[in-house]
């Protein structure tokens, strides 16, 4: 049936109205299906925030507990933490380190020895000496190796005042304790960590949005931390009663998470019917993983949406009833509604990007804020534009006197070169471009210390150029006091061993040597007593034969004889000395005095030649001390006589006393020989205290006085020590400790 144009002018505005039903029909569904799928894009992409949020404060607590191991770690590489109750510069450096953990946090650091005992606390939870190696942490500790970690399960701690949750991070201690090559245990140091504490540090501060928070559970459901659900705390979703059912319908999703099978964000239902989104992460850290979890009203995150939903369903109504009622206006009413929608939209969009550029905003300058880096932001001309409180707090002074202020005006000293750069060229080299990473750095002036800081100075990129510079840093100055008093207490400690090894070589070589002179002792004494009897008996003889005879061949041969007798007879006496020095005349002396009656004695000897000069120079303050004198006079002779042999064609002898210091850094009196002569040989300076030992000519030594000498000085605890050079002389030191008179 064809349609005549009249009827087709009638049908027109029913047709039209028709098409114009079907399309806001489409229009509504559509509106309907954008909103709800922007409502859920809204909502997925506050959740991926929310995981961003959980994500940063799981890192945080884990860094922390990293940061703690390492403090102990550090601790336990100690040289002498095993025996850290005896050793204050030991305990003091462990303080030092264990003050760098925030005290909010940390309950105590203890140091347990190998057994189990408590050799330090630095809170003093637990007594010195206490006995915890019954405790399941200590036994699983002691399996630890070499620079491993272990933190324990959830400990409750019940006291009198209060009850509170913590957990035990600990280390073990390696030391080389019986072989320099094997490591052995020798105990462990725990740091001991409040979980109230972690979660009022890193949990409660927490929000999302104006309404979400965060809180935690464990590994196997049971919740350790809720800032709105404190009565839930401690209860375990697998074993949930009633009461668990107040603020959840179910624990479906919390149960997927703990299994493994959730994403890593999503939403429950609670039983008033308000949805909330929820993003969590996990810490794998110890017996059990933690699962930190961010949520919110699902309702406020979508608030907005649904304000612009209801609104838009109400023009598009007014619009349908409008079109219904009004047939003939409906293209120019459509018109001007579309118009004023669309102003609208744009309106309404300009304003929700202004409140979320606000929120953001106020979001960022929050976090900046309360960050405890130091962040300023300079102009190209080196002016201050921004700077949180903890760079004003570093620089001395309120924010309102730093903005606009010349950079190198808020520094009284000079800023120092880094490296050899001089700083205001690192800045000129930022704003073309170049990044610097400053560590160390030192600061003076803006404070009663210097500060060391480590800085990031980087370029602040607007719109891909350079419009400024961005620096942050970070206090260290502790750690660099730290790791100075690690070097001088590793220096000095290093400086013992040495002196304790070569004292140690010293003693041994003095044992080995006095081994050999007792040996020589006992065979002097049996060969001075072998010849001794009998040459008794040859003198007699010749003595008697020298009386009768009646030629002077006879004579002169029985002199010679005699005379050979005589000097057999002092070297048997010098070997009985060497043998068995007396002491029945030992008594306090004063060695001055001996000193100069051996030098009186050797101008008469008849090798104290004219071209030979003495100096003395004595201490008149040098203590007394316990000798035999006709021993020590016996000892000054010998050396006095070996310089004259030294010096044959004369020279000076120099004759010192004074007060000094044994090996055993004990006090004692010191007698130095120092002649002019012609020195001995290096390698028979280790020779010259062996019996028999000597380089004069046959005839003028016996090679026992300095060995009778040697013996002497080492029966009163002495010592004899040569220092010579050949050509130029040597020098004799004499060292006896001083024994104190007793009254």
């Amino acid at each position: 049936m064809k349609l005549t144009p009249l009827q087709k002018k009638h049908l027109a505005p029913y047709l039209f109205i028709f098409v114009l039903i079907f399309v806001l029909s489409i229009i509504i569904i559509l509106s309907q299906f954008f909103h709800q799928t922007l409502q859920d894009e809204m909502a997925d992409q506050f959740n991926r925030h929310q995981q961003l949020l959980a994500r940063e404060v799981a890192t945080n607590i884990e860094s922390f507990i990293d940061h703690v191991h390492k403090n102990i770690r550090v601790i336990s590489q100690l040289p002498e933490i095993n025996k850290i109750d005896q050793s204050p510069r030991c305990k003091v450096v462990a303080e030092a380190i264990t003050s760098e953990v925030q005290s909010e946090m940390l309950v105590t650091v203890q140091v347990l020895s190998a057994n189990g005992r408590v050799l330090y606390d630095s809170a003093h939870v637990k007594p010195m000496g206490a006995d915890l190696s019954h405790t399941e942490y200590f036994k699983n500790a002691r399996k630890l190796k070499q620079n491993e970690k272990m933190i324990t399960d959830i400990l409750e701690v019940h006291d009198p005042n209060h009850n509170s949750r913590e957990f035990i991070v600990a280390t073990p201690i390696y030391q080389n304790l019986r072989d320099p090559h094997v490591h052995e245990f020798a105990g462990i140091v725990q740091a001991v960590l409040s979980l109230d504490g972690i979660s009022q540090k890193y949990l409660s501060r927490i929000t999302s949005g104006t309404r979400g928070y965060a809180w935690m559970m464990d590994g196997s459901g049971t919740l350790l931390y809720h800032p709105t659900q404190e009565m839930m705390v401690g209860k375990n979703l697998y074993q949930a009663d009633n009461t668990c059912f107040e603020c959840h319908a179910s624990f479906d999703l919390e149960k997927k998470m703990l299994e493994g099978k959730a994403e890593t964000f999503g939403s429950y239902h609670a039983p008033g019917g308000e949805n909330k989104l929820l993003a969590f992460y996990r810490i794998h850290r110890g017996p059990k993983s933690w699962i930190i979890v961010v949520s919110a009203p699902y309702s406020e995150v979508i608030a907005l949406m649904q304000k612009s939903r209801q609104f838009y369903s109400l023009l598009i109504i007014s619009i349908f009833v409008t079109t219904i009622f009004v047939s003939l206006t409906a293209v120019v009413t459509y018109k001007k509604k579309i118009t004023a929608e669309e102003k609208t939209r744009h309106l309404e969009n300009q304003r929700r990007l202004e409140r979320e550029i606000e929120i953001a905003k106020n979001y960022l300058e929050n976090i900046v804020e309360n960050t405890e880096t130091n962040l300023m932001v300079l102009d190209k001309d080196y002016h201050v534009k921004t700077l949180n409180t903890a760079q004003a707090r570093t620089l001395g002074r309120p924010k309102s006197d730093i903005f606009e202020r010349p950079f190198f005006s808020l520094f009284p000293d000079n800023l120092e070169p880094y490296e050899g750069i001089p700083f205001e060229t690192i800045l000129n080299r930022t704003l073309n471009g170049s990044s610097f990473e400053i560590r160390n750095y030192r600061i003076t002036g803006i404070q009663s210390i210097p500060l060391y800081l480590d800085m990031f100075i980087s370029p602040l990129l607007l719109g891909g150029k350079i419009d400024g510079i961005l620096i942050t840093g970070t206090i260290v100055t502790r750690r660099v006091e730290l790791e100075e008093a690690l070097k001088q207490y590793t220096v000095e400690l290093e400086d013992k061993v040495d002196k304790g090894t070569a004292k140690a070589k010293k003693l041994e070589e003095q044992v080995l040597h006095s081994e050999k002179l007792a040996a020589l002792g006992r065979l002097a004494a049996g060969v001075a007593h072998e010849i001794g009897n009998p040459l008794t008996s040859i003198s007699t003889f010749a003595q008697l034969l020298r009386e009768m005879a009646t030629d002077e061949f006879s004579k002169s041969s029985l002199d010679v004889i005699n005379n050979h007798i005589q000097r057999i007879t002092d070297i048997v006496r010098q070997m009985s000395t060497f043998s068995r020095p007396d002491t029945t005349n030992v008594k306090y002396a004063q060695l001055n005095d001996i000193m100069r009656n051996a030098l009186d004695l050797m101008r008469f000897d008849k090798r104290m030649k004219d071209n030979i000069d003495i100096d003395v120079q004595t201490d008149p303050d040098l203590p007394k001390t316990m000798v035999d004198e006709g021993q020590m006079n016996q000892v000054f002779v010998n050396i006095i006589l070996n310089a004259f042999d030294a010096m044959p064609d004369g020279g000076r002898l120099t004759v010192t006393t004074e007060q000094g210091k044994d090996d055993q850094d004990g006090d004692a009196v010191v007698i130095r020989f120092a002649d002019t002569g012609i020195g001995i040989a290096q390698e028979d300076i280790e020779k010259v205290f062996d019996p028999f030992f000597t380089t004069k000519e046959a005839g003028k030594g016996t090679g026992l006085g300095l060995a009778v000498s040697y013996n002497i000085v080492k029966s009163y605890q002495g010592d004899i020590r040569i220092k010579s050079e050949p050509g130029k002389g040597t020098t004799f030191t004499v060292t006896l400790p001083v024994v104190k008179e007793k009254h």
